[in-house]
């Protein structure tokens, strides 16, 4: 497998890991020093997006096929697709469980020493609640933040070396035909320049 495959799986898997680990943390009673909604949302937005691109156009100039692909994955080493196996399915039950913990309040802000949030439902706007409220608000929108990016890109992550292991076994395809050749054309020259008699 070429090298921009595995630094790119790297990038996308690390991150999908330390997103998925946030958006975990904040399941945790009590609050926790974590990073803000709104720098997992400008992370999420640097990485997942280049990323998935690059992704997007390594598949495209690939080509694919669905029953290559899956002999792909199987050929791929255990452990790496064991863990970004592990993590989607973990980004795929934080999303359920952030589903089903969701309300109607979010973006929980401290303005001028009052803690609000901004309630979706009934009369929408801008509401004052007490700490502990704006601590679960605000660890709903760390989990948004996180789980979804980290989710994705996880899976973009699989795609990436399942598609470097397709191209790896088309490259040793390539060389080996070109190998065959190189011997049918050495052989065959003693062959065509025999001896006159």
């Amino acid at each position: 497998m070429r090298t921009s495959s595995k630094v790119h799986a790297v990038l996308a898997g690390g991150t999908s890991a330390l997103m998925l680990l946030v958006a975990g943390l904040t399941l945790l009673p009590g609050s926790l020093p974590l990073p803000s909604p709104r720098f997992l949302a400008l992370l999420s937005g640097v990485t997942l997006f280049p990323l998935m691109g690059w992704a997007f156009f390594r598949g495209l100039f690939g080509g694919f096929d669905r029953d290559l692909h899956r002999l792909a994955f199987r050929c791929l080493p255990g452990r790496p697709r064991l863990a970004l196996v592990a993590l989607i399915g973990a980004g795929v039950v934080l999303c359920a469980v952030d589903a089903a913990t969701s309300d109607s309040r979010q973006d929980a802000e401290v303005r001028d020493g009052r803690y609000v949030v901004f309630e979706t439902s009934g009369r929408r706007g801008t509401v004052e609640v007490d700490r502990r409220e704006y601590e679960a608000v605000r660890e709903g929108d760390q989990r948004g933040m996180a789980v979804i990016p980290g989710t994705a890109l996880a899976a973009v992550a699989l795609f990436v070396l399942v598609t470097g292991e397709v191209r790896r076994a088309d490259d040793e395809a390539v060389e080996a035909a070109k190998a065959a050749k190189a011997v049918s054309t050495t052989s065959a020259a003693p062959a065509s320049g025999g001896t006159r008699s």
